[in-house]
């Protein structure tokens, strides 16, 4: 594909359906498409063509996961980074099988929001103690998170799990008003965050407890979505070249974002990634292609 400048104008066609990941289905919209590779890094013109190709080809039995296959091929011939950055939700779910990663990752993401950071902690409720995903203070104030990590695009966090962090709050919150037996004693809210999004009725107890959700597109400018791609805080998963077995050995030494080793030096990557010379620099070559050194 050759990119190029030109006009473009709405095509008057019929619409066609694709169906989601999540088995709904959906008119195709051509403007969702090019703002999703346009927040990739692609030129508006080049978005334009990119969608204009894909929707030349559409047909009654296409589903999202074509659409975001065709894009990304199309968009590395543009630009490798803009390949990879257009790929960051598959990245995120690349980093299970278990949860822990995510878990993880999260709580490196709100370090960059500035907040204090704690995973994995327990925590003492006013009957029992709780394992809580994430513990993140700001301004003197403590929030319960639980991060439901899904490795099936399509599915949803229920209102069982929304109805689960409530209840674990509920406890913690209780010793926590007490003012004593607890390490986080002003304690405000509690998070429900999940890679994939939350059902409708997860979403309106939540919204009628004063849980806060952050999923894929919820809510609005405050989505996990948002949250990553406003500062650039991709996981190192993003990276094309990073190999499934090497994760854990990042993750160990504290590597988690793209950023990371973008912001390290060749020789600091290879001594704390423990990885062979010519992988780490390949690494950290992509690194800074996804996340330049300002």
């Amino acid at each position: 594909m050759i990119f190029r400048k030109k006009a473009y104008s709405v095509k008057s066609c019929m619409p066609v359906k694709i169906r989601k990941s999540s088995g709904s289905v959906e008119e195709f919209e051509s403007q969702k498409l090019i703002n999703s590779l346009v927040r990739s890094g692609a030129p508006v013109d080049v978005a334009h063509e990119i969608s204009a190709e894909i929707e030349a080809r559409l047909t009654s039995s296409t589903n999202t996961r074509d659409i975001y296959r065709k894009a990304k091929r199309l968009l590395r011939q543009y630009n490798r980074a803009s390949g990879m950055r257009y790929s960051f939700k598959k990245a995120i779910f690349a980093l299970g099988p278990s949860g822990y990663p995510f878990e993880k990752y999260f709580g490196r993401v709100l370090r960059h929001y500035g907040y204090e950071v704690g995973v994995n902690k327990i925590i003492k409720g006013y009957c029992v103690s709780h394992e809580v995903d994430v513990v993140a203070k700001a301004n003197g104030e403590w929030s319960l998170i639980e991060c439901k990590y899904h490795s099936d695009a399509g599915k949803a966090t229920d209102i069982k799990t929304a109805l689960y962090v409530h209840s674990r709050y509920l406890d913690v919150k209780r010793l926590s008003d007490t003012g004593s037996g607890n390490d986080h004693p002003h304690l405000k809210d509690v998070w429900l965050v999940t890679n994939t999004r939350c059902t409708l009725d997860a979403v309106r107890y939540a919204e009628c407890m004063g849980i806060k959700i952050v999923s894929w597109k919820y809510p609005g400018k405050a989505s996990l979505e948002k949250m990553i791609e406003d500062r650039r805080l991709y996981p190192v998963t993003i990276l094309n070249s990073l190999k499934r077995g090497m994760l854990d050995s990042l993750f160990s030494a504290d590597i988690i974002l793209a950023q990371d080793i973008a912001e390290m030096s060749e020789k600091d990557f290879i001594s704390k990634s423990g990885l062979d010379e010519q992988t780490a620099l390949l690494l950290r070559r992509e690194a800074l292609e996804v996340c330049p050194c300002s």
